[in-house]
């Protein structure tokens, strides 16, 4: 199950690198902040109590306007009320994404889909993979090869085990810089 996400990563790269027009710019970006969320098996509804969250994307221009990504997301959020009480326990999420993207301006929106295990804690029952949504907007600073990318995120995570159907969902203010692979197009 810890060779998952990097299978993820590298199928994710792969399809976002390969069906790609060839003129089009590619983009690396790293973004990462505070999640908080909710996970319902714990009864605990939307927790303040944030984890660092991260996703590492290649994004792939197919018009000025249009891009697809593909990558890798990991999501924490903590878990203090409910079934959490005095257990300190972390909601986790390793998934692989595939979406594309908008922009107009410097505004983006961004759509995927997510596929990955998400846990709560380090003990019980083994998350099953399941599919998951990660949307995000934002602005982009910056005009040259490297890129200032705040915004907003929002992830909703299948959490299936063997005896549970639950999901999480998470959401985060962060901050990601992004920089542009090889030579400009434009």
């Amino acid at each position: 199950m810890r060779s998952l996400p990097a299978g993820l990563i590298a199928m994710a790269l792969g399809a976002v690198l390969v069906h790609s027009p060839a003129a089009g710019q590619t983009h690396a970006e790293i973004r990462g902040g505070l999640m908080v969320g909710s996970h319902t098996g714990t009864a605990a509804g939307l927790d303040f109590a944030p984890a660092l969250s991260y996703e590492a994307l290649v994004m792939r221009q197919i018009t000025p306007r249009l891009s697809v990504y593909g990558g890798y997301v990991r999501t924490a959020f903590g878990c203090e009320e409910g079934f959490c009480i005095e257990q300190d326990l972390i909601v986790t999420g390793n998934h692989g994404v595939l979406g594309a993207g908008a922009r107009k301006g410097w505004a983006w929106l961004r759509l995927g889909v997510l596929l990955g295990v998400t846990e709560v804690g380090t003990e019980g029952e083994s998350p099953a993979l399941g599919p998951g949504i990660h949307a995000g907007a934002g602005f982009t600073f910056g005009s040259g090869r490297m890129r200032f990318i705040p915004g907003l995120s929002y992830r909703w995570l299948s959490a299936k085990t063997l005896s549970s159907s639950d999901h999480a969902v998470a959401v985060a203010l962060d901050l990601g810089v992004g920089i542009r692979l090889g030579p400009s197009m434009h």
